[in-house]
C-alpha cells in the first residue's frame, strides 16, 4: 500500500511539472507588439516550412529548411493582409493553399 501511495505521489509530481514546463518553457515567445508575428504557417516536409508573417503593414512569405531561409515573396496590399490577419485571430479556417490562391500567388 506504501508503494502504490508513493507512485500514485510521483505521477501527480511529474503532471505538475509537466504543466509548470509548458506554461513557462515550452511556450512561443510572444513579442511585445504587434510589428513581427507569424500569420500562418504549414510543414511541407520534416524541417521544411513555409510562413507568412507579418512585418509590419506587410506580410512576408518565407520559406524556411534546416539551414536556409529565404524570402518566396510578399503581400503588401493593405486589404489581403487585413483578411489574412483576421482569418489568423478566428483560428486560421482558411487551408494555405486557399489563401496562396486567393492572393493571385498559386
Amino acid at each position: 500500500m506504501k508503494s502504490l501511495i508513493t507512485l500514485l505521489l510521483i505521477i501527480a509530481l511529474m503532471f505538475g511539472l509537466l504543466i509548470v514546463a509548458k506554461r513557462f518553457f515550452l511556450s512561443r515567445p510572444k513579442f511585445g507588439n504587434d510589428e513581427v508575428k507569424v500569420v500562418n504557417m504549414i510543414v511541407l516536409q520534416p524541417k521544411k516550412a513555409i510562413y507568412l508573417v507579418k512585418v509590419l503593414n506587410r506580410i512576408i512569405l518565407v520559406g524556411v529548411s534546416d539551414n536556409a531561409i529565404a524570402s518566396l515573396g510578399e503581400i503588401g496590399d493593405a486589404d489581403s493582409v487585413r483578411k489574412l490577419e483576421v482569418d489568423a485571430r478566428k483560428g486560421g479556417s482558411t487551408s494555405f493553399s486557399e489563401i496562396l490562391k486567393g492572393l493571385g500567388l498559386r
